[in-house]
């Protein structure tokens, strides 16, 4: 069970099922040290208002766990501008950014959504790329992959995505392109249904597939993870 999990998806995303308070007393049940809340930006069809993402400070804050006010962030135009105000996204404690086709960012094809997300990448206040493996419009994943590498952006092991079995290739060059950096992975459930909060369980699957180390994550340094996050804001 990962202790540190931050991709989880609440009422608001309008495709999750849990409210802030299920997710946060199954996490506690749990017994996770951090998490996050990380509903989808305004820019998908159903999502949650721009006024959600200013709500962090007011949140209730609890003594057996660290909560951070985050957003899973949309791509939205081929300069890599995203759904968020740039004062939104510094009001954030963690800031995940991915490539979804149901926002009104306009399909470009690999090498007009290549630049798109790599432009998004220079943005210093996007902490996390989410499930790179599987953007839901094409790119090229090489140059991608360094991108985030060379901008300090985290590439993310997506749960959601390992236990369909389909992206072990992309993820074990992902997984090889970070180690040859120098760097970590984070791994995050993408939960929609409050079970798969911190469920790691399907890692034991592909762990020796996908050459993983438990050095190479950085679930496992919590300090270290929160001291990367803090230093980019």
């Amino acid at each position: 069970m990962l202790k540190v999990d931050l991709h989880i998806h609440t009422i608001h995303s309008g495709h999750a099922y849990g409210t802030f308070y299920d997710v946060v007393n199954e996490a506690r049940r749990k017994k996770m040290k951090i998490i996050a809340i990380t509903d989808h930006g305004p820019g998908m069809i159903g999502s949650a208002s721009r006024l959600h993402f200013g709500m962090g400070p007011k949140a209730p804050k609890y003594p057996d766990i660290k909560i951070l006010w985050g957003c899973e962030a949309n791509v939205m135009d081929s300069d890599g501008n995203i759904d968020l105000s740039p004062s939104l996204q510094e009001k954030l404690d963690v800031l995940l950014v991915g490539l979804h086709d149901s926002c009104n960012y306009k399909d470009a094809g690999v090498v007009g959504n290549t630049k798109a997300v790599i432009n998004m990448l220079k943005n210093p206040n996007v902490d996390i790329i989410t499930h790179p493996t599987h953007p839901l419009l094409p790119y090229d994943f090489d140059k991608v992959f360094q991108a985030a590498l060379d901008n300090d952006v985290l590439l993310e092991l997506n749960l959601a995505r390992l236990a369909r079995g389909t992206d072990i290739p992309l993820f074990k060059k992902m997984i090889d392109m970070t180690r040859k950096a120098g760097k970590k992975i984070i791994v995050n459930s993408d939960a929609h249904f409050i079970h798969d909060i911190g469920d790691d369980s399907v890692l034991k699957k592909y762990w020796s597939e996908l050459g993983l180390t438990k050095d190479i994550i950085i679930n496992n340094y919590p300090d270290e993870l929160m001291k990367f996050l803090e230093k980019k804001k």
